[in-house]
């Protein structure tokens, strides 16, 4: 069993399985990999997991000279047909993009690139493999490895600054938005090349790297262009307010997401998750309206510049014209705020942690905190 390699609202990103077990499965849409298969020059040794899109295996470059170092790289076999072949030309596009950019900021090496791409012919179509370094398991995984749930705040505060250097690095150098952070895309490295080898013999490993890198930028989209953005991005739980109700969007954008993700780093759940709150019956299904009534909830109502900017067809059906959310019965009741939110917090540090948050979470996109910024915040400092 290997675990999948990106989260929806329907398959839990924490359960072990297959891509075949699937209802949707489409075995014509994968590369059927085999362990011990030779494509190019480089040979499968194990499944690392898979993607609505993709598969990742590990395999050893067979290329290598006797008196060089053995290289292990992970192979992420995309699956036919156009679109995909089009996000993963465009992966690579932004991928060479960042190569080039500043090679002197701290940020470079908490990206994760695509070091080479090659075509595949399967039975059923051509399929793009890009070649990245090794990474040994999702950020969401130290959490289990060390017997809870959520990864605990001291060993997330380091990894943190990280990938606030990696955020830094993207926007203000790249000009690239990520669109698509959440804990499945942020992965933490082998502490040690022998690690690798060790992965390869026994395929069990013990918790102790201190790297993380940012990961897969095939939803990635440029920041420095005429007109803002304003197609959906993001994972559901983690949409930005600018993104649901369509006012355009940005590099804050990103930020949005990261203040969202912290708890699904922290606690393994939602902050928002557009189901639960006033009205909502077990196995409620998603709604924006719902999502947007958390937001109420946590942080009142939206300022009325950030209204004017939504679509107005969306307003419309939310808001009325003064700026009053409509259905007022989705808004959660009062428990549900960051005090009753923060459970994993120590009391010691919880204002400064909320603090930290609400400097992301703002319906102004402006308003809200660059990467930059946030690297100097006391909770981090704590």
């Amino acid at each position: 069993m290997v675990s999948r390699l990106s989260s929806s609202a329907q398959v839990s990103s924490l359960l072990p399985l297959e891509e075949e077990q699937l209802s949707n499965y489409d075995p014509q849409k994968y590369y059927p990999a085999q362990i011990g298969e030779s494509i190019g020059k480089y040979r499968i040794l194990s499944k690392l997991g898979w993607g609505v899109s993709s598969t990742a295996w590990l395999a050893k470059d067979m290329s290598r000279w006797p008196w060089q170092k053995t290289r292990y790289v992970t192979l992420k076999l995309t699956n036919c047909g156009p679109q995909e072949k089009r996000a993963a030309e465009e992966e690579v596009a932004i991928s060479q993009h960042i190569a080039s950019s500043c090679f002197d900021h701290k940020g470079l090496r908490y990206i994760r690139l695509v070091q080479e791409s090659f075509q595949v012919q399967g039975r059923f179509g051509q399929h793009i493999c890009l070649v990245f370094e090794p990474l040994r398991e999702p950020i969401w995984r130290l959490g289990r490895h060390l017997g809870g749930v959520g990864v605990p705040i001291d060993v997330l505060k380091p990894f943190l600054r990280i990938l606030l250097q990696g955020l830094d690095f993207l926007h203000s150098e790249c000009h690239i938005i990520h669109t698509d952070l959440k804990a499945d895309n942020l992965l933490i490295g082998f502490e040690d090349p022998a690690v690798i080898r060790d992965y390869v013999r026994q395929q069990s490993l013990d918790p102790a790297p201190w790297l993380l890198k940012i990961a897969d930028f095939s939803a990635a989209v440029f920041g420095n262009v005429p007109i803002m953005h304003n197609h959906d991005i993001q994972p559901q739980p983690f949409c930005a307010p600018e993104v649901l109700l369509n006012a355009g969007w940005t590099y804050s954008a990103d930020i949005w997401n990261l203040g969202a993700m912290l708890w699904e780093l922290l606690a393994g759940t939602y902050l928002f998750d557009g189901r639960c709150g006033a009205g909502a019956g077990a196995g409620a299904e998603y709604s924006r309206e719902r999502h947007v009534a958390q937001m109420i909830g946590l942080l009142g109502k939206p300022p009325s510049e950030f209204l004017d900017r939504c679509k107005p067809s969306i307003r419309s059906s939310m808001f009325s014209s003064q700026g009053d959310f409509i259905p007022t019965h989705l808004i959660p009741p009062a428990d549900f705020n960051f005090q009753n939110l923060t459970p994993f917090v120590s009391d010691e540090e919880k204002n400064l942690f909320i603090a930290f948050a609400l400097r992301m979470l703002r319906w102004d996109p402006e308003s809200r905190a660059t990467a930059r910024e946030l690297l100097q915040d006391d909770w981090l400092q704590f």
